[in-house]
């Protein structure tokens, strides 16, 4: 991953994951607020926020007493998304996808809609810590 300056549009995320999931779709609402992104661009950043935290709490092992961070910044390359938690080690490029969502409880589809709708620029394990990097994708 490339060093940056997260510090502006960073949030941390702790053991109350519906609270981290709520402070993270706040921070990127107001991250395209202030970089005035389009509103499409917009709402895809809110939705694979919204998605990528999500996962770590349903699929990281919340009795570990999960904790992290979420940060946004923008760059050349468009939208960073860096997270960063101490759950499960999961890769979302080495996958596999299934051919359906679960239907009961739409699960799936979130990997999907982050593969679609970014470019995974990095995924490492270091130190106990997941660290994940995404580029929104224009």
């Amino acid at each position: 991953m490339t060093a940056r300056n997260f510090k502006p549009y960073r949030c941390d995320l702790d053991a109350n994951g519906p609270e981290s999931v709520h402070r993270a779709v706040a921070l990127a609402q107001a991250f395209s607020a202030e970089h005035s992104l389009a509103p499409v661009q917009g709402a895809k950043l809110a939705v694979l926020v919204e998605e990528a935290v999500t996962n770590v709490y349903e699929h990281g092992g919340a009795e570990r007493g999960l904790c992290g961070w979420l940060a946004l910044e923008r760059d050349p390359a468009g939208v960073c998304i860096l997270l960063a938690d101490n759950g499960c080690p999961f890769d979302p490029r080495a996958a596999e996808m299934s051919d359906m969502p679960n239907m009961e409880r739409g699960g799936g589809a979130g990997l999907a809609m982050i593969r679609a709708w970014a470019e995974i620029a990095d995924y490492r394990r270091e130190e106990g810590f997941n660290l994940l990097e995404l580029v929104l994708l224009g």
